[in-house]
């Protein structure tokens, strides 16, 4: 068993996640259902809460794979 978490394991975590969240987007613009919308939302409120934890951890999110306007994709119709 892993006894700890690394920057690279972090970081792979999260762009899987990302990766995921970024695929819900698509999918909310292809077939724009409750379900769909609710998903990319919920992608959305994980990686923000993950940004936000790496600031008050004093961490930059960009080392962990967040680019600069990660955000822009959830808010662009």
């Amino acid at each position: 068993m892993i006894e700890h978490v690394d920057k690279d394991d972090l970081r792979y975590i999260i762009g899987s996640v990302m990766d995921y969240a970024y695929k819900s987007i698509e999918d909310k613009k292809n077939k724009p259902t409750s379900f769909n919308s609710g998903r990319e939302l919920a992608y959305w409120e994980v990686l923000d809460t993950i940004y936000s934890r790496l600031e008050i951890c004093e961490l930059n999110p960009k080392d962990f794979g967040y680019p600069e306007d990660w955000e822009k994709p959830f808010f662009t119709k």
